[in-house]
């Protein structure tokens, strides 16, 4: 297997840089510009804190590239980490939904190995079904103990780990 690198689209990313900068300015400028009560101070300053971190997130996924191969995947950036397919100690897919009816969403895969850092992808991470495919082939040879949660996530996805087969 050859190493791919993998990045979050440029398209995301812009509209999460535009997304994080338009919510800290319209927190911001009330702070900087109208003399606000307490209360209402208190509110936008915690929105403008949350939106710039929104921001910092955003910019550090940038700056990350995912490096998949046969034997490690690799977060090469700032807050970067490594995870080794042979040592995976732990493997959690979550699914996070926009809508009440489940039918829009989200998946998040949380991968570490013993030594090595925690690598937390999203699903709009160009390459993400490989990784997943990936990290349940190496959590089956691994023999881990997947939670329910993360043995139906992937099953929706149309992924199975030997032994880890849903009960009904």
């Amino acid at each position: 297997m050859s190493t791919a690198d993998l990045r979050y689209p440029p398209q995301t990313l812009w509209a999460d840089y535009v997304r994080a900068s338009a919510g800290a300015l319209l927190c911001g400028v009330p702070l900087l510009l109208i003399d606000v009560n307490r209360w209402l101070g208190f509110f936008l300053a915690a929105g403008f804190v949350l939106f710039a971190l929104f921001l910092v997130r955003t910019a550090l996924r940038h700056r990350t590239r995912y490096l998949l191969g046969a034997d490690t995947l690799c977060a090469d950036g700032p807050a970067g980490g490594i995870v080794e397919w042979r040592r995976l100690d732990r493997l959690k897919l979550s699914y996070f939904s926009t809508k009440r009816d489940r039918s829009d969403g989200w998946m998040q895969l949380t991968v570490g190995s013993a030594g090595g850092r925690t690598v937390k992808i999203d699903s709009s991470l160009e390459g993400f079904h490989d990784v997943v495919e990936r990290a349940a082939h190496a959590a089956g040879e691994a023999g881990l103990t997947l939670s329910e949660a993360t043995r139906a996530n992937l099953k929706a996805m149309g992924i199975s780990v030997a032994g880890q087969e849903l009960t009904v």
